[in-house]
């Protein structure tokens, strides 16, 4: 299989003066997680999901998270572009794709673009061709990042990134509830233009006397955003023993990156878009 049959072709793309409020809408309209950074016809850079949400993180205190509407594509962007050609076999990208760590490779003709290739074409390709080759419990990932409804959402950036995972899952107790996708971070609106980010107001006391009223000291205000505040409710599960294919049919018509596996209720595991790439590669090395 080649990229020309699994890409995704035109490319949505940006410019590096561009602002991420205009990027985010644009990815927004057009369904996309990743744009092209695009200068004189050639591509500069990506810009991600994941780089947004990183940079939010950097910008703020991790308890006041801040939208970065007015900051500038080529502040955020990454500027690494892998490319290939539309000849390159897949099994080849999806190497290069698992080896770098990267989500997508920009498909390219001499130094014209022509294409991206992302996780979700090449989960497209094994859910339509690759039917029947593992199950679920094959491929999944045992180790769940985890969170509660009452986690704060700079909790959950910060386990994204030491993790390096796109997704939480939010449990009660052993029962998945919910999930959270880098998306949700990046174009959650985290503060008020007016009243700024909500707050709960905590009174500290000072001792006094016996018999006396303790009287507050000082008055703090911490951030109330929460996973309960943004995550998705209309989550999808699968069990262990079914088809890997079917668990990659689900991420494409959800718009999920990852599928909790569960035993009845209880969470057992997930399957991503990267357990998926990586059961094509076991495919070829066969």
């Amino acid at each position: 299989m080649k990229m020309k049959e699994i890409m995704s072709a035109p490319v949505v793309a940006v410019k590096p003066t561009d602002t991420v409020a205009h990027a985010k809408n644009l990815m927004l309209r057009k369904k996309v997680k990743r744009l092209v950074v695009m200068e004189r016809g050639r591509a500069v850079g990506l810009l991600t999901l994941d780089d947004i949400v990183t940079r939010l993180r950097a910008e703020s205190p991790a308890w006041r998270l801040r939208t970065l509407d007015n900051v500038l594509v080529s502040r955020v962007m990454s500027r690494d572009v892998q490319t290939v050609s539309p000849e390159t076999d897949v099994n080849k990208a999806v190497t290069v794709m698992l080896d770098r760590d990267i989500g997508s490779l920009v498909v390219v003709e001499g130094e014209r673009v022509v294409g991206i290739l992302t996780k979700t074409d090449v989960v497209r390709y094994f859910s339509r061709d690759l039917e029947t080759k593992f199950k679920v419990k094959e491929l999944m990932s045992k180790d769940v990042v985890r969170v509660s409804r009452h986690h704060s959402v700079a909790h959950i950036v910060e386990l994204m990134q030491e993790y390096r995972v796109r997704s939480v899952v939010v449990t009660d107790g052993e029962r998945p509830v919910g999930m959270i996708l880098e998306r949700d971070l990046a174009f959650a609106q985290l503060e008020h233009p007016e009243k700024g980010v909500r707050e709960r107001e905590v009174r500290y006391t000072r001792k006094v006397e016996r018999g006396g009223r303790p009287r507050a000291r000082y008055v703090k205000y911490v951030a109330l955003l929460t996973a309960d505040d943004i995550m998705r409710r209309d989550i999808v599960t699968i069990g262990p023993e079914e088809d890997a294919a079917q668990a990659a049919g689900l991420m494409i018509r959800s718009g999920m990156s990852g599928v909790p596996v569960v035993e009845g209720d209880r969470l057992v595991g997930i399957v991503t878009k990267t357990d998926i790439i990586k059961g094509i590669r076991r495919l070829a090395s066969k």
